[in-house]
């Protein structure tokens, strides 16, 4: 969002119909609620969000959770869904879906979305939608019954790939690159009803050395492929 904000809102909703590209999501991080106090400062800020992606025309606004403080993992689950209902129907009301996506296990401390089951549960909780990022979920135990459980509710799915043995954040590659069994996982989220946007989600010193726009044209191709055979 600040890149918008930088460029100027209005020119940036002005260069998007002149070029005729629809966006497809923008992101807006922790929506703190642990305490009143952060919950108010996080309305204020998501409903900001909300204002310059309904004038970008943005679908979705991929948003994750705070984090819960001295709160049990239940409790916090209910404080979120009261805390963002206000703004989940301003959402509503402008044609936009807040859209809540697991996080790794190591943002424990920012965030109470990790495994997609969870997500599920949080994001039907706070009646909001959820985004399938991929690379934080493709391990979960139970990823195929969570896949058809988020179905309903799914706005976005982001994609990237995991290589064994990658410690060295923020660990993505190309798909079809890793480990992640997206020849799997992809058909069983179309088979599941998806048919939104996929976001390539790949960042990192493996896309840079191999060039961003080399790399998720490839990225690209590879998705196509596996959407093409189911």
């Amino acid at each position: 969002m600040e890149d918008v904000e930088d460029f100027g809102i209005a020119a940036a909703a002005s260069l998007l119909r002149e070029t005729g590209l629809a966006v497809a999501t923008v992101t807006h991080r922790a929506f703190g609620f642990a305490t009143p106090d952060e919950a108010r400062a996080a309305r204020k800020r998501l409903r900001h969000t909300i204002a310059i992606a309904e004038t970008i025309g943005a679908k979705t606004i991929t948003i994750t959770t705070g984090g819960r403080g001295d709160l049990t993992w239940a409790v916090a689950v209910e404080r979120f869904a009261s805390e963002i209902a206000a703004c989940a129907l301003t959402a509503r009301n402008a044609g936009i879906l807040l859209s809540l996506e697991p996080t790794s296990h190591l943002y424990a401390d920012v965030s109470i979305a990790h495994r997609l089951m969870d997500t599920v549960r949080i994001a039907r909780a706070a009646g909001i939608n959820i985004g399938i990022d991929v690379f934080a979920c493709w391990f979960d135990a139970d990823i195929d019954d969570a896949i058809v459980a988020a179905a309903p509710h799914v706005a976005l799915v982001q994609v990237s790939d995991y290589i064994a043995g990658d410690r060295e954040l923020p660990c993505r590659a190309i798909p079809g690159d890793g480990m992640a069994r997206l020849d799997r996982l992809i058909p069983l989220i179309h088979r599941a009803g998806f048919r939104g946007y996929y976001d390539l989600e790949v960042i990192g010193p493996r896309i840079a050395a191999e060039g961003a726009e080399a790399a998720l044209a490839r990225g690209v191709r590879y998705l196509r492929a596996l959407l093409s055979k189911d």
